[in-house]
């Protein structure tokens, strides 16, 4: 009787030591994207003059998202008609041009040095409301 348990352990232990080691392999995952895709990440923001409630970024290649070309700036309990500059760095491509703020909310539009299509690289942004 003790030789049959003995050998159900065994292979209970095998049987988890598989799934286990399987399991934290992760097949079909990879951390090898190219450099110019946008994977997650972050961008710091600094805002002179008002609350920031939020930022979207929008993009014009749409898949990989390395391209920003609108920002879109929700502000908390800031005044309509407040005029606001986005300044990006951390990156090349050109400036964004901001329209007034209107109902707590600001875009600002991409405006290329040459042709581009849309900054790239972008790491941060200095927003000033005044």
């Amino acid at each position: 009787m003790r030789k049959p348990a003995k050998i159900v352990t065994a292979l209970a232990v095998a049987g988890l030591a598989f799934a286990g080691g399987s399991a934290f392999t992760g097949t079909g995952l990879s951390n090898t994207a190219p450099a110019t895709q946008f994977i997650g990440g972050t961008v710091s923001q600094s805002v002179t003059g008002a609350t920031l409630a939020g930022v979207t970024y929008g993009f014009a290649d749409a898949g990989t998202n390395t391209l920003v070309n609108e920002i879109t700036l929700a502000f908390a309990d800031t005044a309509d008609g407040r005029t606001v500059a986005a300044v990006p760095s951390g990156g090349s491509g050109g400036t964004f041009s901001c329209g007034a703020v209107l109902n707590n909310a600001s875009t600002c539009a991409f405006t290329p040095a040459t042709t581009e299509t849309g900054y790239t690289g972008l790491t941060s942004l200095a927003v000033t409301v005044s």
